[in-house]
């Protein structure tokens, strides 16, 4: 569902240009082949015909994006009222299957199309998108009501209910906003409404108005605002907030009823949410509201914490060492465009960022007889021994190697600490962490070995191995490719997670334990055939573990039937005999935990990542939201009998917003991150600027 939430008032026409950009326009494409769309082609250096597939769109206003084979993207605008032609980019093999599709409707129309799949055999031009404008029935239910009430929507269409459902003689068009309030309280009774806001996608009709002789009132506080003012909005009522300020609503709600509170415009830097701000079946007075407000702590409007943010950031990471928040990325060398592992920290206080790499960090750094080669994929982890000190991995290749390389950060400068690799194969996604019960710190990572199979190496920080030494890793199946470890530590056990390659050729979530400092690991996720996943018969990937409340809890992506990546959110049982995981996601069989903000779940959720702060859990993920991903993060309520997720980053005049923490709420967000001090929550990522630059963004929460 992509219902271009703020677009129709805030997409500016150089917005729409860049989109245009981006993905490249129909029109052009169809007259660079504007020849060849008539004819065949004969690939080079060989005998495969290929074939355009194009056709044409009806009624259109404004612009979509369609899709044939679910890629090959391409927007198709429509200023004026003529039909738009339109040939994709990539041709199509003799023989071989299209499948044309919209992926992204119009703002108020609904597109539909024809004669839109087949196999190919000549050019195909037949294809048809039709496009017409829709509008949906606002409707719902009135219980707990004796005698009538008086209902509004968008403060006008007066209609007059009583128990049972409703509907509102008027309909809206897609798009278009739709407001339903209880003009007139029916005394003795408080009546409110819930699920009684938002833009129409489809015909409405869950607006609830519960109705009680009972009614409740709201309270709460808000921080994070600095100098600036925030206003929150219930029902008709308006409040003006100031930093670490109180507030309360004078208007009610009713017994079993349930509210919403709404943020009309964002402060400037900051982006503000509500917790506590949604609810249902109300039974209490609530003085838990809190608003707060994420500040950006990067350079805002020039940029982000880049050290030249003319250069593109990327894989940012971010950890507390010493009360002081420390971020790692990649950004290329002005001096030789080789990329370098960036390290900054932030001061608190003079809210500012000052380096400590010394312009840069790869292997040349500690021997200047060495060659620069690209560093990349940094993680930061911290060796808590009584003098805690801060270390970092990263890969690069040296003399033709790939390696682990590990450095420690001591006296303000970084110093060489280890070379790790086994068989001087092709290195990723390394990861480390800090085992308590040796103290000793353990780096994991994914190489291929001598038979191109990509193996879960462990080993110790020193260089120790710590998964046997063996030609092969701690993979399930050591014949299959693995990928993307990650590791936790609880007690005295060692845990791993990954990505495996299973018997139905989709990825499997692995996870095994080594107990008590011992160079052999166990399994301990569902089944020899597959692992943890919701459903074996999906792929899943990009793992990630953390302990919290002494147990231990896994995170990952995966697809479901309708091919569409789900956060999905698992507890382990904590029984190394008999393990088993329990789903903490509040899911079902294709919906995730990210459900709550994509209730038709029909939009990519990836790349999840967690910690602790402040006695709870946090998730943050990227949400597709139609062109742009968001930065979204949520907090857990800790209960695994009835897990609940909260949103925790954005509310709008909507409520929660569908948007989340980018700057820019139209651009790609990538590599989410999280870091927690003992006050404040932080969060990071990497984002495109205007310029197409991608910038590491940095926000801190005082939760």
């Amino acid at each position: 569902m992509f219902d271009f939430r703020y677009y129709h008032w805030k997409l500016a026409t150089c917005s729409i240009i860049s989109i245009l950009l981006f993905f490249g326009c129909a029109e052009e494409n169809a007259e660079e082949n504007k020849d060849s769309s008539s004819s065949s082609s004969i690939t080079s250096s060989s005998s495969i015909t290929t074939y355009s597939i194009g056709g044409t769109v009806t009624g259109l206003s404004g612009f979509l994006v369609i899709q044939n084979n679910s890629a090959d993207d391409t927007v198709i605008e429509q200023t004026g009222t003529d039909n738009v032609s339109f040939t994709f980019k990539t041709r199509i093999s003799s023989g071989s299957a299209y499948s044309v599709s919209v992926k992204l409707q119009p703002n108020t129309q609904t597109c539909t199309a024809s004669n839109a799949s087949g196999t190919t055999s000549d050019n195909i031009s037949n294809i048809t998108i039709a496009c017409t404008s829709s509008s949906y029935n606002v409707s719902g239910t009135v219980s707990g009501l004796t005698g009538s009430v008086v209902l509004q929507n968008n403060g006008a269409e007066d209609l007059t209910v009583s128990n049972g459902s409703f509907s509102f003689t008027n309909k809206i068009n897609k798009g278009s906003a739709y407001n339903v309030t209880v003009k007139t309280q029916p005394s003795p009774f408080t009546c409110s409404a819930a699920s009684n806001r938002g833009l129409a996608s489809d015909n409405m009709s869950s607006v609830s108005i519960v109705c009680a002789v009972r009614a409740y009132f709201l309270s709460g506080t808000a921080s994070g605002l600095g100098s600036t003012t925030l206003g929150l909005q219930f029902d008709n009522e308006t409040k003006t907030l100031s930093d670490n300020g109180s507030f309360s609503f004078s208007t009610p709600v009713a017994e079993g009823g349930g509210y919403s509170i709404y943020i009309p415009s964002q402060p400037d830097n900051r982006t503000c949410s509500v917790t506590n701000g949604t609810r249902s079946n109300v039974s209490q007075d609530y003085t838990d509201l809190k608003a707060v407000c994420w500040e950006y702590i990067d350079n805002v409007t020039s940029g982000g914490i880049n050290d030249n943010v003319s250069q593109n950031g990327s894989s940012p990471q971010l950890i507390e060492f010493e009360s002081t928040l420390y971020s790692a990325w990649v950004e290329p060398s002005s001096s030789d465009n080789k990329t370098r592992i960036r390290v900054a920290k932030y001061n608190d206080n003079s809210s500012s960022w000052s380096f400590v790499d010394s312009s840069g960090i790869n292997n040349k750094s500690f021997v200047s007889s060495r060659t620069s080669q690209n560093a990349s994929q940094p993680v930061l982890f911290v060796e808590n021994k009584t003098t805690p000190s801060l270390f970092m991995a990263w890969v690069e290749e040296l003399a033709g190697t790939s390696y682990v390389s590990i450095a420690r950060y001591i006296n303000s400068s970084w110093n060489s600490f280890a070379l790790i690799n086994k068989d001087n194969q092709a290195l990723s996604s390394p990861h480390g962490a800090y085992h308590s019960h040796d103290s000793s710190l353990y780096v994991t990572w994914s190489e291929l070995d001598n038979a191109s199979v990509s193996q879960i190496r462990v080993s110790k920080a020193t260089g120790a191995f710590w998964d046997g030494n063996g030609i092969t890793g701690i993979n399930h199946n050591t014949s299959r490719q693995a990928t993307q470890p990650r590791l936790a530590s609880s007690s005295s056990y060692l845990y791993a997670i990954w990505t495996e390659i299973g018997n139905n050729a989709t990825g499997q979530i692995r996870v095994k334990v080594s107990s008590a400092s011992s160079t052999s690991w166990t399994s301990v996720d569902n089944s020899a055939a597959s692992g943890i996943n919701k459903n074996s018969s999906y792929n899943a990937e990009a793992p990630e573990l953390t302990v919290f409340n002494s147990k231990l809890y896994a995170a990952w992506q995966e697809s479901n039937s309708n091919n569409v990546t789900q956060i999905r959110v698992a507890v382990f049982n904590g029984n190394i005999t008999s393990p088993s995981w329990s789903f903490v996601d509040n899911g079902d069989s294709t919906k995730g935990m990210n459900k709550i903000i994509d209730k038709d779940v029909n939009e990519n959720a990836t790349a999840p990542r967690m910690t602790v702060f402040d006695s709870s859990l946090y998730l943050t993920w990227l949400q597709e939201d139609g062109l742009s991903k968001q930065m979204r993060l949520a907090k857990y309520n800790g209960n695994d009998s009835s897990p609940e997720w909260t949103l925790v980053d954005r509310y709008d005049e909507l409520g929660i917003s569908r948007f989340g923490l980018n700057y820019n709420i139209l651009k790609v967000a990538a590599t989410p991150v999280m870091a927690a001090s003992s006050s404040k929550l932080y969060a990071a990522w990497s984002e495109p600027d205007s310029s197409g630059k991608t910038q590491i963004r940095v926000v801190k929460n005082p939760f």
